[in-house]
């Protein structure tokens, strides 16, 4: 479990770009807190603004940011761009947005960079996987033999100058699992920043981008990952994206054999041998990947990682150690109060928190 430490609720705040003379002329910020659904889970946006106005008005976007690069990246959606483009006859160039280009290029470099134990073409396997849960089986051998034939990121051609992409193997599924979320992170806190809030954070179903740090804790956002069997691991987070991946709460059992809701796009397989994995990244996309990535081939990938990836850090904690801490979790924890629920409106609950949801 990772807890958040954060700030009080009414601060007097500068940026840290600010010059002398404008510190001087300091004005109060209030900690805001805002809560939907997206991609399947709860998103939770804490900022830090001058009103509870614009706090929502910036918040909003941010969703709506969000549900912009779902309709982009969900493979849950069968009318979503990802989707809509893998259904194209392969071998053709398909034109695409600036958004799945760019989730398709950063997916490129993690492949090559993992050799295939990241692939977001695993999704002829996720859709193998949900089908055999429905009849609580697993997929057959023939079943993912088949299911090759429509894999492998390496059949995959991208024209970053003619924005387009090039599917060179039929029945082709993108997942996006192990990035999608980081990625709807970052940018909703780019948004965050465009209407003028630095000091913010983006809680994505337990993948989370940093903004800079609350004024009270200069070192950063306080974050303790408690495992349950060792010392806790402290930091202070801010300006960075972390990430947590395993199967701790999300696995399968079929025949006395546990596997995980992570599929190794190498075998179609879902891994086995048991694990969590927390990684602090420069941003939430990177953290996401990794995290998905040390989550299939283990920790003997974290030394080269870290080497690579300057001021990543990554934690490990494997099956044996997890089953003696009595079922511990390690997913993100971050305490909501006071969530409304009221319509599609923006409703405060307390006179610094507010949050809402929006209904389908």
């Amino acid at each position: 479990m990772i807890l958040f430490t954060i700030a009080s609720a009414t601060i007097l705040s500068c940026s840290a770009s600010q010059r002398p003379q404008e510190r001087s002329a300091q004005s109060t910020f209030n900690r805001y807190e805002y809560a939907s659904l997206h991609m399947g889970s709860r998103c939770t946006i804490v900022l830090y603004a001058p009103s509870e106005r614009a706090a929502a008005n910036a918040a909003r976007s941010a969703f709506d940011k969000i549900h912009e690069i779902e309709l982009v990246l969900s493979d849950y959606n069968p009318q979503s761009e990802s989707m809509q483009a893998t259904a194209q006859p392969h071998g053709q160039w398909v034109s695409a947005s600036p958004v799945f280009l760019d989730v398709m290029e950063r997916s490129q470099q993690f492949y090559k960079l993992s050799n295939g134990a990241f692939d977001p073409t695993v999704g002829v396997y996720t859709y193998l996987w949900r089908r055999a849960k429905q009849s609580n089986s697993i997929p057959t051998h023939s079943q993912l033999k088949n299911a090759q034939r429509s894999a492998g990121f390496d059949h995959i051609d991208i024209d970053l100058p003619n924005q387009r992409i090039r599917f060179n193997r039929p029945q082709m599924i993108l997942d996006f699992g192990a990035i999608g979320k980081g990625y709807a992170a970052d940018r909703a806190l780019d948004v965050l920043r465009d209407h003028g809030f630095h000091i913010a954070l983006i809680d994505l179903g337990g993948d989370l981008a940093f903004g800079q740090s609350p004024p009270d804790h200069p070192n950063g956002w306080s974050v303790t990952i408690q495992t349950g069997i060792s010392t806790d691991w402290q930091t202070s987070i801010h300006s960075s994206g972390l990430a947590t991946s395993g199967d701790l709460e999300r696995h399968y059992e079929s025949n006395g054999v546990r596997y995980s809701h992570i599929i190794d796009p190498r075998t179609g397989m879902g891994i086995t041998d048991a694990r969590a994995v927390s990684v602090k990244a420069h941003d939430a996309t990177t953290a996401d990947a990794l995290a998905s990535i040390v989550s299939i081939l283990g920790d003997e990938m974290t030394k080269q990682l870290e080497s690579q990836f300057p001021g990543v850090q990554i934690w490990v904690v494997q099956a044996d150690t997890l089953n003696n801490a009595n079922n511990e979790t390690h997913s993100f924890s971050w305490p909501i109060e006071h969530v409304c629920e009221q319509d599609s409106r923006i409703e405060p609950c307390s006179q610094n928190q507010a949050a809402f949801s929006l209904s389908s």
